[in-house]
């Protein structure tokens, strides 16, 4: 089975407890990562995003928090469906237009449609990232900024420690929580396989970002990578 697909079945099986997952298994930080992602974003009010991967919608709600306008997207129905009734509790649904069941690698928008797209802990699950970022290209209006939050791998020193926590506590605490003795356990290769934070940014510059930039939180845990559509001469012209 490919590995998209059985990311896909993985996230249908724990969707209920996502949200407790992230908090639990990440000390509570994620809400500061989230906030963090929605800041370097620049979302604001007039703005169009485009949140991909957005799961169960905390990204989605840090972006409408902020007064941006967007469509939520994700390709597993079961994270996504449980998104409308957060906004509706948190009184963001007038932001949040829609929640549209959507592959990174094949984004179903117009050219130029968004001031921003926004894609936190997916990036990693896509099996064609260079087709990803042609679509987020695509979609992105001229000067627009493309925003990935990741898991990374920490600063020396942290490192060793992370690993040992990645691979023995995360799986088993995930599996606990989640009812799944398989949750997670995927996470750690799947961290080591992805790039480093340079490794990341030179991608995004191959794929044809300018002005990419990035930074480490939580001592590397996660990395924020930003990058603009940039703007041209012929893009200008019109």
């Amino acid at each position: 089975m490919p590995e998209g697909a059985q990311v896909q079945r993985m996230f249908s099986g724990i969707a209920g407890r996502y949200d407790l997952l992230n908090h639990v298994l990440s000390f509570g930080l994620d809400g500061w990562w989230w906030r963090r992602m929605a800041s370097r974003a620049a979302a604001g009010p007039g703005l169009r995003f485009l949140d991909v991967a957005a799961g169960t919608g905390d990204s989605s709600v840090a972006l409408a928090r902020r007064g941006a306008d967007l469509v939520s997207t994700d390709f597993t129905h079961a994270m996504l469906r449980l998104g409308p009734a957060k906004f509706r509790r948190l009184d963001l649904n007038r932001r949040i237009w829609a929640s549209v069941d959507a592959d990174a690698q094949r984004l179903p928008f117009r050219d130029g449609r968004f001031d921003g797209v926004t894609i936190c802990y997916g990036i990693r699950n896509v099996e064609d990232r260079p087709r990803a970022y042609g679509e987020f290209l695509r979609v992105l209006a001229p000067g627009g900024r493309l925003t990935i939050l990741e898991f990374s791998r920490p600063v020396w020193g942290l490192r060793q420690l992370y690993d040992l926590y990645s691979r023995f506590v995360l799986p088993r605490v995930g599996g606990w929580i989640s009812g799944d003795p398989t949750a997670y356990a995927y996470l750690p290769e799947s961290i080591r396989r992805f790039p480093d934070g340079p490794g990341l940014a030179r991608e995004l510059e191959a794929a044809g970002f300018g002005e990419v930039e990035w930074e480490r939180l939580s001592g590397g845990i996660v990395a924020l990578h930003t990058g603009r559509k940039t703007v041209t001469e012929t893009s200008e012209s019109r």
